[in-house]
């Protein structure tokens, strides 16, 4: 058998890599909102990578001069800054919603003659969302005053050990950008990106391959903590959702 001078051996490997064609990924993205119901992420950065970024973390990790500091220390902390900021948002969601309900009595008073029978009632209604908008303000507002006291309690503690977070990372990690590089590089294939739109959706076009779909993204139940996922691709349409990624802590 006749070997490729090793000159021409990358143009031959693009060839053969070319020969399947690429193939469009779409990506959605869906995360729990304030009141749990899932809802599409927009302007969410998703990124597809020729590689699996978790084992490359985990090797470099396994590598470490000592293991990651202050996970416990932290997590009692996040748990304790939850509690009070879930009050706080389910507050002001109550409170908000009490706000479009008195908002569409309004219009809708705007449209009946004041003689009219069904007038009456519905202003009486409109009396008594006004009410529940006062009370839910007051709870607001002290949900708010317990968080404000929360975070200034917390805060500094949990910064300051961040510090020592990141400082650890700096070194465990240190050379991660220029050895996935050279992992893309090896396999002929860079990252994609795109970004979801409103509606969570995010089309990346793919080279023939493996590909691991890559996303972080908020918590609206807790600051401290973050949706992940790292997921292999196996089909044309990638759903991330809760079920198939991970609540994880932001360290």
């Amino acid at each position: 058998m006749r070997h490729l001078p090793r000159l021409f051996l990358p143009t031959a490997l693009l060839v053969i890599t070319a020969c399947g064609g690429p193939r469009d990924v779409a990506v959605r993205v869906l995360i729990p909102g304030a009141d749990s119901a899932l809802a599409p992420s927009a302007s969410l950065p998703i990124v597809a990578l020729p590689y699996d970024r978790d084992s490359v973390l985990a090797a470099m990790e396994a590598q470490a001069a000592r293991p990651r500091p202050h996970s416990a220390a932290l997590d009692d902390l996040f748990a304790r800054y939850q509690e009070p900021f879930a009050a706080y948002t389910v507050a002001i969601a109550r409170a908000d919603a009490f706000d479009d309900t008195l908002a569409a009595i309004r219009a809708s008073l705007d449209t009946i003659a004041r003689s009219a029978p069904e007038y009456q009632e519905l202003y009486q209604r409109f009396a008594d969302v006004t009410d529940s908008v006062a009370a839910a303000d007051r709870v607001g507002q002290a949900a708010e005053q317990r968080l404000t006291a929360t975070r200034e309690e917390l805060g500094g503690p949990i910064e300051s050990l961040r510090v020592e977070v990141r400082a650890w990372e700096d070194l465990t990690f240190s050379g991660y950008d220029t050895l996935v590089q050279n992992l893309a590089e090896s396999k002929m294939r860079l990252p994609a990106t795109d970004t979801t739109g409103t509606d969570g959706w995010a089309s990346l076009t793919l080279a023939p391959g493996k590909w691991w779909i890559y996303v972080r993204s908020w918590d609206a139940h807790d600051p401290n903590s973050e949706w992940y996922w790292n997921i292999p691709v196996t089909s044309d349409t990638v759903v991330l959702e809760p079920s198939n990624g991970q609540r994880r802590p932001r360290y």
